[in-house]
């Protein structure tokens, strides 16, 4: 019998006569076609490609769509490198494979183009706009080589230039870059009088879930608001009556989720007109028929959010007063969807903070703000060094102040930062705007608010109008950022400039981990340093951060018993 070995999962979809990158490199070491230098480049280029991936090259096959997803993941600034430096190693590993005709090579000189598309792109160069070059050359240059008119182009063009990118695209998003084309293409037919007319078609990558509340019939909006009132403005004497008025974000949260499941009723097949009240969502029949279709989501595994909408049915079948029989059943439901309650971080939060634990990485993020606000203007991008400022600036505050962010995103100059004329500056936060509605008090060291001030003199016009009143506005100045917008921006700039996976909510945890480690046990202040109500959560929360120091301790403590001999 003969043994076969397996193939790795990792390269189980990838066709079996597929090269490695160390192929490639025994050939490229004996190829005379090419200049030392060429050869050099490329042999580099495929090797720091194979070690940015954590494989030898004889585990890299020469595959882009085995390529494409890893390379997208890595982070130059992790590896030591600059953002060009990785640019050029893995351009020079692309034209190692497109020198073996393992992908296209790249065509993008102006000389290689047709006349009508070299007179279009002549107009397109010489409109100076930065956004349509990047945007369109490759598609252009890819239309060109397929014989394409310009008048010609079509939807169709487009979506094969989609899957030519899938098959020679090693490190960048094939869709993102399709997705820049064809909106390049769109933006050029608005700018460049001589452009073809035609508007190429983008399909939305919304995928609508959630109805808007108004697509409803006006008695389900009625009664809805009727309920929304009820829970804000609460009768202490009326029968099961609310003790204490919903907060605005409760409530907020509240209608999302009802809207939301009466839209998974209209995507199970129920007419929407048939929505006629919030009784028709506390329906058991409904009730069930519309978490069967949350489930079918989630292949009928529950999650987080379906035990939260099958709570919220029971809990508001009692509140709407719906028979012993209807609450009985939603009880059920919400019984058998509930899931387990957290006890402690999650697996990848904990695993992003133990690479933190180490000095070296604490550094790079303790640093980052100074070293961007440290770097000169320019001329060429004033906005992008502006924001890049912004996102440092809410980098240093949530290194001090570890707030949720959606307080750091409303921060408002004169109602948050409390300035009482020494010098001094103050980050407070009311009871009503903190989660646990317990007001939040921060004094904000010197070197952060001289930030704060540097950053305040020059980001307008770049950002904001000039007296805008939000620390981290919108664009117009009319309110401030968007606090998803907010976190997901701080997020990249941490993994651009540093190569850290760390989210704006992991500061809370990062404070935590450093002062516990500084101090075994002490969770009260844990628990004042984050706005906890109990000390019992900030415990079941982070309990087991303050081992390492723990044991340290401990071990000393050992070592100088066994010196008293």
């Amino acid at each position: 019998m003969t043994s076969q070995s397996p193939v790795p999962l990792a390269l189980a979809f990838v066709k079996a006569d597929t090269p490695m990158f160390a192929e490639l490199i025994d050939k490229l070491r004996s190829d005379s076609s090419l200049t030392d230098g060429r050869r050099r480049d490329m042999i580099s280029g495929l090797s720091r490609t194979s070690k940015a991936l954590g494989l030898p090259p004889e585990d890299v096959p020469c595959d882009s769509r085995w390529l494409q997803p890893r390379l997208t993941k890595v982070a130059p600034a992790a590896l030591g490198l600059t953002p060009k430096s990785w640019q050029n190693a893995v351009s020079d590993a692309r034209a190692a494979l497109a020198h073996f005709g393992l992908v296209e090579r790249r065509y993008n000189r102006i000389d290689d183009l047709s006349p009508d598309w070299h007179t279009l792109w002549t107009d397109v160069l010489a409109s100076g706009g930065k956004t349509l070059q990047p945007a369109l050359c490759r598609f252009v240059h890819y239309l060109n080589r397929q014989g394409v008119k310009p008048a010609n182009v079509c939807k169709e063009h487009a979506q094969a230039y989609r899957v030519a990118l899938e098959h020679n695209e090693i490190s960048k998003s094939p869709e993102v870059a399709y997705r820049a084309a064809v909106n390049g293409w769109n933006l050029a037919v608005r700018r460049i009088s001589q452009w073809p007319k035609a508007i190429l078609p983008l399909e939305s990558r919304q995928k609508v879930i959630t109805f808007p509340v108004t697509a409803f019939p006006a008695p389900f909006q009625t009664a809805l608001a009727e309920l929304m009132h009820r829970l804000s403005n609460p009768d202490p004497l009326a029968d099961n009556g609310q003790n204490r008025a919903l907060r605005s974000a409760t409530l907020s949260q509240y209608k999302r989720q009802l809207v939301r499941f009466a839209s998974e009723l209209v995507h199970s097949g129920i007419p929407i007109c048939h929505i006629g009240g919030l009784d028709v969502l506390i329906n058991p029949t409904m009730a069930e028929r519309g978490l069967r279709q949350m489930l079918s989501r989630t292949n009928n595994q529950t999650t987080k959010m379906i035990s939260e909408i099958a709570a919220l049915l029971r809990n508001f079948a009692r509140i709407l007063n719906a028979p012993d029989d209807t609450r009985d059943a939603l009880s059920g439901l919400a019984a058998r969807l509930a899931v387990k309650p957290q006890n402690g971080m999650t697996q990848k939060n904990r695993s992003r903070l133990r690479v933190l634990q180490e000095d070296r990485h604490q550094q790079r993020l303790l640093l980052l703000p100074e070293r961007i606000f440290a770097r000169p203007r320019g001329t060429s991008k004033p906005y992008g060094w502006a924001l890049a400022r912004e996102d440092a600036l809410a980098i240093a505050i949530l290194l001090v102040c570890p707030v949720r962010v959606k307080n750091l995103a409303d921060v408002h100059l004169e109602r948050h930062l409390h300035r009482p004329g020494d010098g001094r500056a103050y980050l407070v936060l009311e009871d009503g705007e903190t989660k646990n509605e317990r007001p939040v008090e921060f004094e904000i060291p010197r070197d952060v608010l001289r930030m704060i001030d540097v950053h305040l003199k020059s980001r307008c016009p770049e950002l904001c109008p000039a007296g805008t009143p939000w620390l981290f506005p919108r664009r117009d100045g009319q309110h401030s950022v968007d606090p998803g917008v907010l976190s997901a921006r701080v997020s990249k700039r941490i993994r651009k400039e540093t190569g850290l996976e760390m989210n704006a909510h992991l500061f809370r945890h990062f404070a935590v981990m450093n002062w516990l480690d500084a101090n075994p046990g002490g969770y009260e202040v844990a628990r004042r340093l984050l706005g906890h109500s109990e000390v019992s959560h900030t415990i079941n929360m982070y309990s087991g951060l303050e081992a390492r120091s723990a044991t340290r301790a401990f071990a000393d403590l050992i070592d100088a018993k066994k010196a008293r001999r």
